[in-house]
This record gives C-alpha cells, structure tokens and sequence, in this order.
C-alpha cells in the first residue's frame, strides 16, 4: 500500500514548480474551474485521462 504524507501548501506549490509533482484537484471541472484550481494544478478529469500513463513513481499531491 501506498503511503499518504501530509504537506505543507508552500512545500506542494515549490514541488509543483520544480516539477517534481504532479497537482490534482479532486473536484469535478465545474467546481475546478470555479473555486478550485490552484496554479499548476489539473482537474481530476484529466489526471484520470492521463493515469494509464504516469509512472508508478510519480508523485503526486491531491487537494
């Protein structure tokens, strides 16, 4: 099982910026688009579009 770690959003957003993780936004696109979306982040609707492909290595960090 995968372990699930708790960040801070500072350390999150300069993960995402130094691309070494992967924001995902766990609402559907209406609320993403609206309220939710945080710069650098996707959609889940697009993170399960890409799924298939992302390394198991790949870290990322949903909100």
């Amino acid at each position: 099982m995968t372990a699930v770690n708790r960040i801070s959003a500072p350390d999150a957003k300069a993960r995402v910026d130094a691309g070494q993780s992967l924001l995902v936004c766990i609402y559907d696109d209406d609320k993403f688009n609206s309220q939710a979306h945080l710069e650098g982040a996707i959609p889940m609707s697009e993170f399960l579009k890409i799924k298939p492909d992302l390394s198991k290595d790949t870290d990322i960090i949903f909100y």
